[in-house]
């Protein structure tokens, strides 16, 4: 594990900032076997092994933001699917008050965050039992500042690609604040509405077609709607609806706005 207690943020938080670390997830995770309980955030100037979903490398050069946020028991187990929402509508939040580009800046089913329709920013949730009970959730944000993946499935960009120049740190100020914000407003689950509000607000593609790629098969039809719960709402061709809880989501047709449909 990397060196240092943290500094206090206020409210609670604490913030552990390293320069060279394997991925600031994995650090969380170590900690948490270790006793550390949270919140926490830890910081890296670069990641060695940072990931994305399903294993995905994602590229850690110095520049970009690495961050991970470590809670225990964030809310009761059958909420915990709602917080990659949570988080995704703080990070744009976050960009969006660095950046004064709030319209560029959208959400991507559930929590890609997007500039001019390219991916900027990934969100990874990890968590693990504790021998006592307890759950660790640990919340990953890469936001590529400086740099971009030049070859992804998914079109990249950075933040400076853009003509947004904007520093990790001044970008995790705004982040710290805005996750705290969302947390709060969330409730520990018992407010998932106001989120889904928000998400709703900041999101791009429903309306429109798609093609959703589940573990088994892959889906067109159109991004009809966001059920109460976060999940989405696949249109079939034949008019069949079917509900999505996790997948990667790849957006078919041009979007205008933040919200068609």
């Amino acid at each position: 594990m990397g060196e240092g207690r943290g500094v206090e943020l206020g409210g609670g938080y604490r913030h552990l900032a390293l320069d060279t670390v394997g991925s600031t997830n994995a650090e969380c995770l170590a900690r948490a076997s270790a006793g550390e309980a949270g919140p926490l955030w830890v910081t890296a100037n670069r990641q060695q092994s940072g990931r994305g979903r399903r294993g995905r490398l994602w590229v850690s050069e110095p520049g970009n933001l690495y961050a991970s946020l470590l809670l225990t028991n964030p809310a009761p187990p059958a909420c915990l699917g709602q917080l990659p929402m949570v988080v995704a509508v703080a990070l744009q939040q976050a960009a969006a008050r660095a950046t004064g580009q709030g319209e560029r800046l959208r959400i991507k089913w559930p929590n890609d965050l997007l500039l001019d329709g390219m991916k900027v920013a990934g969100i990874l949730l990890e968590s693990q039992g504790l021998p006592d009970g307890r759950t660790v959730v640990v919340i990953g944000i890469g936001v590529n500042c400086r740099h971009a993946p030049e070859q992804s499935e998914t079109p990249a960009t950075s933040l400076a690609a853009c003509g947004l120049t904007v520093a990790p740190d001044i970008l995790f100020a705004h982040l710290v604040e805005a996750v705290d914000q969302a947390l709060r407003a969330w409730r520990r689950g018992t407010d998932f509405a106001r989120i889904r509000e928000r998400w709703l607000a900041a999101c791009r593609g429903l309306g429109d077609p798609i093609r959703v790629r589940l573990h088994d098969r892959e889906l067109h039809g159109r991004f009809a709607a966001l059920d109460r719960d976060g999940q989405l709402i696949l249109e079939l061709s034949e008019g069949h609806r079917e509900t999505i809880s996790a997948g990667d989501v790849f957006l078919l047709g041009p979007t205008t706005g933040p919200n068609r449909g």
